[in-house]
């Protein structure tokens, strides 16, 4: 806290009360005026709700959830992958998270660390479908979320401190400063946060060396938005996270450092705008598995991946005019190159260092056209180059130092190409429709290429010739006000998905001798391997009723069909829906608006059941929640915001292994939240 005190002051000697900075333009994030979106929580929004991390505000939107049914706040982070609507059949993001238009899925394994975004710091979150993410290209096919950041444009100091059930205590302090001559701004978010967490196996399974899923995460971001001419500015930032893990057993745990740098160049000129964007990203990360007897009384290490280094460098240029009232272009180019390896001990018979570089670059351009002021339509077009290149798996003996694997895979390439179509048209005052459709890919990423993992006693082996997943998309929906208080939603869509990567079980033991040698008693052994083809199938629909300025009623739903529809080389996946795909997810919430200052919500939650292995054998049953919270703004500058999770602390089931140890989520959890704004 002392720290806190002394940028305060030091805020306060260097920064006035006056002046005012242009509004900060991302044109990185390639959007359309008027482009829909699934879902979108503005900064009260996300105020009111309160997350201890923002992955739990959009999980308000049934399209989406982390492969597994916890908050990132208590969920390994390989596991808290993105795919909207159900797309992804392994924990692979198949959605694309960007951050200021900057891309935050990490460099080596593709996942998001939720819990580095501050949410008192964003100004937006939203959730964008297929057809509007496709000139992004890789990772991009089921859809993109879009962080803002918030805008410099006041003085503006922030502490907010969070205490609650399972030991939560947060901190953090936002900072936002400008010059007096308004030509200088400065952001700074500082945050802290820590979890006793919960156990995730149900107590008459648990043994004397279950733990609970602790937490301990802290981390900064500074940024500056500097008016260097009259027509250009400058945006450096910067952004240091650092988290530790326990995963349940006194030896398992994981442990994340990501170091991020930023530097966004924009010129304006009458109807045009051009962004120069370049980035850093470092990332470290390091797991522990491990072998647990059938009593759950002792444990050994299974796999240490004890150094897992990932870089990023990216950049793009982009430049967007208005060519008339009616037309407006944008176009550019971006590249991303990565780099990554796990080094790792197996046992203590081997030590495998395994990874490689993987290199994107595209070329995009987008068309928006008001046909008619009742009728828009966006277009976009994208050509990527992607390589594979110094790709390796060498294994050596711990005890002798002897090589026992060396395997040096050969550079690949290819070309992707992207493309959407989006139709809006309002067929009346009180109805509309829009039409899209799209293709886009995701290639693997270097973890899925490279990198082995091990959950209890079940094995999943790399595959370094995995194929690009190729994606098309259709969607189509309707808006209806039928009344000014009651606004009505429904979204068709279908993704067909051709090369669909996916944990395929091995269960031939020819296959099995081959790739895993010996398996774990009771335990299985997948392989990540392209699917012929695979399908998702649904419905999303929405209706929000607000029949006076106090109470606002809403109700979301999405089923979703998943599907492998075609698999040679492993007939029993062929009909079988993807691991972790619920059919059916629904979500109900009222809101009061009691006074000006004060408010309340309530929500239940309720999803179907789903399997948690690609051949169906382990079925995970449905669950429902409810959870409740309100909020007080006891002054101009205090606030206060309560939430209760699982109010009736249901058990909600997450995961079934082999061996039959089942995986729980969050159980009930209070937290108050109060906010000094000065």
């Amino acid at each position: 806290m002392k720290s806190i005190g002394t940028l305060l002051a030091l805020s306060s000697l260097t920064f006035g009360q006056s002046g005012s900075l242009p509004e900060t333009i991302v044109l990185a994030e390639r959007r359309e005026p008027g482009e829909q979106n699934l879902s979108t929580w503005d900064s009260e929004e996300i105020t009111g709700f309160s997350p201890r991390s923002i992955d739990e505000l959009l999980a308000l939107d049934p399209s989406f959830s982390l492969y597994r049914r916890q908050p990132a706040s208590l969920s390994n982070p390989t596991s808290a992958g993105i795919s909207l609507r159900n797309t992804g059949a392994t924990a692979a993001s198949r959605t694309l998270v960007l951050r200021d238009g900057i891309p935050q899925n990490d460099p080596f394994g593709g996942w998001i660390n939720w819990t580095r975004y501050e949410p008192s710091a964003l100004e937006s979150a939203s959730l964008v479908p297929a057809a509007q993410s496709a000139v992004w290209g890789n990772l991009s096919p089921a859809g993109s979320i879009r962080l803002t950041s918030r805008e410099i444009t006041e003085n503006r100091h922030l502490l907010r401190l969070t205490g609650g059930s399972q030991g939560t205590l947060g901190a953090s302090t936002s900072h936002e400063m400008i010059s007096d001559d308004g030509a200088l701004g400065v952001g700074l978010n500082l945050f802290a946060f820590h979890s006793d967490g919960y156990y995730a196996i149900p107590d008459w399974q648990r043994g004397p060396i279950d733990r609970k899923l602790d937490l301990d995460h802290a981390g900064a971001d500074l940024r500056f938005v500097w008016q260097a001419a009259e027509n250009l500015t400058v945006e450096p930032s910067f952004s240091f996270y650092d988290e530790r893990r326990g995963n349940g057993t006194p030896v398992t745990g994981n442990t994340t450092e990501a170091l991020d740098f930023s530097l966004r160049l924009t010129a304006e000129h009458r109807d045009a705008s051009t962004q120069l964007l370049t980035y850093y990203q470092r990332r470290r990360f390091a797991s522990v598995f491990s072998s647990v007897d059938a009593s759950r009384s002792s444990e050994t290490v299974a796999l240490n991946q004890f150094h897992v280094p990932g870089e990023g460098l990216g950049g793009a240029l982009v430049h967007r005019r208005e060519i008339s009232e009616a037309f407006s272009f944008s176009g550019g180019a971006d590249f991303r190159l990565l780099s990554g390896e796990t080094n790792e001990d197996a046992g203590v018979f081997r030590r495998r260092r395994a990874g490689g570089d993987q290199n994107f670059a595209g070329l995009f351009t987008t068309l928006g056209w008001e046909i008619t002021p009742v009728t828009r339509l966006d277009s976009s077009l994208r050509l990527d180059r992607w390589s594979l290149t110094d790709g390796s798996r060498i294994e050596k003996s711990l005890t002798s130092g002897a090589l026992l694997r060396q395997d040096i895979f050969p550079d690949r390439d290819g070309w992707e190409p992207s493309t959407s179509l989006a139709l809006e048209h309002q067929l009346r005052d009180d109805l509309s429709a829009r039409l899209s459709a799209g293709t886009s890919f995701r290639a693997p990423n270097i973890n899925e290429l490279y990198r082995p993992y091990r959950v209890r006693n079940d094995i999943t082996e790399a595959n370094a010739a995995l194929d690009p997943e190729r994606f098309y998309s259709l969607e189509a929906g309707l808006e209806w006000k039928p009344d000014d208080c009651l606004t009505l939603g429904l979204d068709f869509f279908q993704h067909w998905i051709h090369d669909a990567i996916a944990n395929v079980p091995i269960t031939d033991p020819a296959q099995i001798a081959a790739i895993f040698g010996t398996l774990p008693p009771g335990g299985t052994g997948s392989q990540r391997q392209n699917v012929d083809e695979a399908r998702v199938l649904g419905l999303q629909g929405s209706a929000e009723w607000q029949p006076d300025n106090f109470w606002t009623f809403r109700f979301d739903g999405l089923w979703s069909e998943t599907e492998f529809t075609s698999s040679p080389t492993q007939p029993l996946l062929t009909g079988q829906p993807f691991p972790q795909a619920p059919d059916l997810r629904l979500i109900g919430s009222a809101r009061l608006q009691a006074t000006d200052n004060v408010s309340f919500f309530t929500g239940l939650e309720y999803a179907s059941h789903l399997y948690d292995d690609a051949l169906s054998s382990r079925p995970v049953p449905s669950y429902w929640t409810c959870r409740i919270g309100g909020s007080w703004q006891a002054t101009e500058s205090i606030a206060f915001h309560a939430r209760i999770e699982n109010l009736f602390d249901t058990e909600i089931p997450t995961g079934l292994s082999s061996d039959g140890i089942q995986s729980i989520g969050q159980p009930r959890a209070f937290w108050l939240t109060t906010e000094w704004q000065f």
